[in-house]
């Protein structure tokens, strides 16, 4: 089975990337997208008038739709992000904007109703915070509406260390709770 790994983990040490290497450990066929050593373009006015046309005339050779047709080709995706904000890191959203391209991992028919393109069924979403998470979350919400949506992904896992901030917590502790999950999976 082939896994794509987004990885939006940027810090040295990162508590997030460690609970994904955790997941991923023992899986193959593994390719990552480290989008911390990536340019993206981002949809400025200029690549936004790009993409509107490509999409529009389905004329997807521009590389900014390579992310797309990577995405819709894996089988499982798994993405490890830390809570930033209240969302996801911009870079995550930069990408996931490019992934969500009318014709390369959904389609939309004559009635408005999505298709997915995507062979993947599964997606892990991964997350560590300072703080708690609020009841609300912005970045868990966004990337379960566009799973079920555009993609039509309904196998979604969410792991989530929260706390690691607060003063007095034990860190390895709720490291250790969630690796726990992950592993019994």
């Amino acid at each position: 089975m082939s896994v794509l790994f987004i990885n939006a983990c940027f810090r040295k040490d990162s508590r997030t990337l460690r609970l994904a290497k955790t997941f991923l450990k023992g899986k193959e066929s593994v390719t990552e997208v480290n989008l911390g050593e990536m340019e993206l373009p981002v949809l400025n006015k200029v690549n936004t008038e790009k993409y509107c046309n490509a999409c529009a005339t389905r004329d997807f050779s521009d590389a900014m739709f390579d992310y797309g047709r990577q995405f819709a080709e894996a089988e499982e995706i798994v993405i490890a992000a830390p809570f930033w904000n209240f969302s996801v890191p911009a870079q995550l959203h930069v990408y996931l904007e490019l992934v969500c391209s009318q014709g390369t991992t959904f389609d939309i028919d004559a009635k408005g109703q999505y298709h997915s393109l995507c062979k993947a069924q599964r997606l892990t979403y991964i997350t560590t915070a300072g703080g708690p998470l609020p009841e609300d979350d912005h970045a868990w919400g966004y990337i379960k509406d566009l799973a079920k949506n555009f993609w039509n992904i309904e196998e979604l896992e969410y792991y989530k260390a929260e706390g690691l901030d607060i003063a007095g917590n034990d860190v390895e502790a709720i490291l250790a709770e969630v690796t726990n999950l992950i592993k019994e999976g």
